[in-house]
């Protein structure tokens, strides 16, 4: 697969790197910003779970041995959260047996240090290759987001731009930040910030989170005709919202739109 395809891939993952020596996070930092759609970077496995949480990344590489939880521990915490995602361990030659004995948690490939940045991106993109087809069931020649990743952030940058006038017009209170991210046939859709001051009250009262968070997803759901047709001026072709999520006591809505 020639590097253009490759490049093509790698822009709809999203992925953690996890690494507690910092130059070495640094220098690998550098070279996976510039070849994943977007980079998540943590410190330790304790942290690392804590960004893998809030941003629900497609890949995860990290170190092997971490001060505070280590990249196995963070592996099963992972696993115990329900989640398929893949892991990539980069370890020590001699830690290697450990990581064999440790398979059944789901590591997907370890890499030897120092790392070949040219066997990681190989990896790397065949794991991206699966997902694009498992995951979002798209063959990748009919991927209408096998583009550049200038262009790509162009068009998340609109969708961005949207999706707050959007919220603000409709409900009166803009979000004080959205994130959009396109991966393969989906768009995830990430507003912070949301809750009206009314809301906020509301939510005074632990009992009323469920109240608020029924709502606004109901806002969404009440006017996704609307959003889709938006969202479709944008990028060409009518998508569909296929999922809501709202959490009042993080302020956080998301919205999962589907490329048909």
């Amino acid at each position: 697969m020639n590097l253009a395809k490759i490049e093509g891939l790698l822009y709809n993952l999203k992925v953690l790197y996890v690494e507690d020596e910092e130059f070495t996070r640094n220098e690998l930092s550098r070279f996976l910003k510039r070849r994943v759609g977007k980079l998540y970077i943590s410190q330790n496995g304790e942290e690392g779970i804590e960004i893998f949480q809030e941003q629900r990344p497609d890949l995860v590489i990290t170190d092997l041995k971490m001060p505070i939880m280590d990249g196995l521990e963070m592996t099963k915490v992972i696993r115990n959260m329900g989640s398929n995602c893949p892991v990539i361990i980069i370890t020590a030659l001699s830690d290697s047996e450990t990581i064999i004995k440790a398979v059944d948690i789901g590591i997907v490939k370890y890499i030897i240090k120092p790392v070949n940045t040219k066997d990681l991106l190989i990896t790397m993109e065949d794991l991206a290759s699966n997902l694009i087809k498992n995951r979002f069931n798209v063959a990748e020649g009919n991927n209408p987001y096998f583009i550049s990743k200038e262009e790509k952030h162009k068009i998340e940058k609109k969708i961005k731009s949207e999706i707050a006038h959007f919220i603000k017009t409709y409900t009166g209170k803009g979000p004080k930040d959205v994130n959009v991210f396109i991966g393969g046939n989906e768009i995830e859709v990430k507003a912070v910030g949301v809750l009206t001051v009314f809301q906020k009250s509301l939510i005074a009262n632990d009992r009323n989170f469920s109240l608020v968070n029924y709502n606004r997803r109901l806002f969404y759901i009440e006017n996704s005709g609307i959003l889709e047709e938006k969202m479709g001026q944008i990028i060409g072709f009518k998508p569909r919202i296929i999922e809501v999520e709202t959490d009042s006591s993080k302020n956080i809505d998301r919205i999962t739109f589907f490329l048909n």
